[in-house]
């Protein structure tokens, strides 16, 4: 059996699922309300780093099945949340057809360095079958996203006493996403920008209080949607190599730094190469002659390492660090 990269950090992980119904969005399939299962990582006391087995989702719509693999997380209760100080918040939001469990290489260590950590699962079997036209340019696929990532919020905004007993730091949020999670956080930028409109929208996300607000966005190789043309909220993306001669070669690049996003490119990374499946490199479901990484085992390794260290930093760098 593979393993995930182990954490960095010195906490231990714990993993709460919960499935929630918006009952504002009621859909054929789920009458009551649109079902957005979510599953937390969360740090539950400093100690040894065990393997377990992966605590994956299956209700996934798509071509990728849900990759089972030994871990660094255990299902556990919420009231062990480690709550010695409060932990800032990160929503992670998968990639087109695969699993909100396809990202615990990042969730686990976010976790691990004290952050408490929402993946949201997005796209779910029960969904009926999307027209030609969402592949390309339609906002539809990535409408949903942001819905759902807004219901969340508001959702651990009215349970932030009875089930994190306080100890989450609603005003240090971090928001990832890899492909489709990373161009509705895109889209969400601009939705929620001042630049172009006057307006009070000084937060990506609808806090109660605004006020010293930290807030920072980490795209993981997206490219169905421009970077916004603001700086208002930290960028980071995460891009691939195959994206640095053309994204250079027509100024997009220099356009970036210019406007103040972070950017790196990663040496022998590809477009899926920002999941799991990356690191583990199993046989690919979707096109069985590509590879996940252009690069031998130790590249692959150290491409993981530097990466997770790159988004720790950032967030820090913006004052979402955690405490640990």
């Amino acid at each position: 059996m593979k393993t995930l990269p182990i954490p960095t950090g010195p906490y231990q992980v714990g993993i709460a699922k919960y499935d929630l119904t918006d009952p504002y969005r009621k859909e054929i399939e789920h009458p009551n309300g649109r079902l957005i299962p979510i599953q937390i990582y969360f740090p539950i006391g400093k100690g040894f780093q065990s393997q377990y087995h992966k605590v994956f989702e299956e209700r996934v719509a798509g071509n990728w099945p849900p990759l089972d693999v030994e871990v660094y997380s255990q299902m556990a209760d919420l009231t062990l949340l480690e709550g010695k100080t409060k932990h800032p918040l990160i929503l992670l939001n998968h990639g087109d057809t695969v699993a909100m469990t396809d990202y615990g290489f990042v969730a686990e260590d976010l976790a691990n360095h004290g952050y408490v950590v929402v993946s949201i699962q997005h796209q779910l079997n029960t969904d009926p079958e999307e027209p030609a036209f969402w592949k390309q340019r339609s906002c539809s696929r990535y409408g949903k996203v942001i819905d759902n990532i807004l219901y969340v919020f508001q959702w651990l905004q009215d349970n932030q006493t009875p089930l994190f007993n306080d100890a989450l730091d609603l005003k240090k949020v971090g928001l990832i996403g890899h492909s489709m999670g990373g161009n509705a956080l895109l889209l969400l930028a601009s939705r929620a920008s001042s630049a172009f409109k006057e307006k009070q929208k000084t937060t990506l996300l609808p806090h109660v209080d605004a006020l010293g607000v930290n807030e920072a966005l980490i795209v993981m190789d997206t490219g169905g949607f421009p970077y916004p043309a603001h700086g208002q909220y930290p960028l980071f993306l995460l891009l691939s190599e195959e994206r640095e001669g053309y994204q250079k070669q027509s100024g997009s690049y220099d356009d970036m730094i210019k406007i103040g996003h972070q950017v790196t490119y990663y040496k022998g990374s590809k477009h899926i190469s920002f999941m799991d499946h990356g690191y583990i490199d199993p046989p690919n479901p979707v096109n069985p002659e590509e590879n996940y990484f252009n690069g031998s085992l130790e590249e692959r390794k150290a491409f993981f390492d530097l990466m997770r260290k790159d988004i720790r930093e950032f967030l820090v760098k913006n004052g979402i660090g955690a405490l640990c």
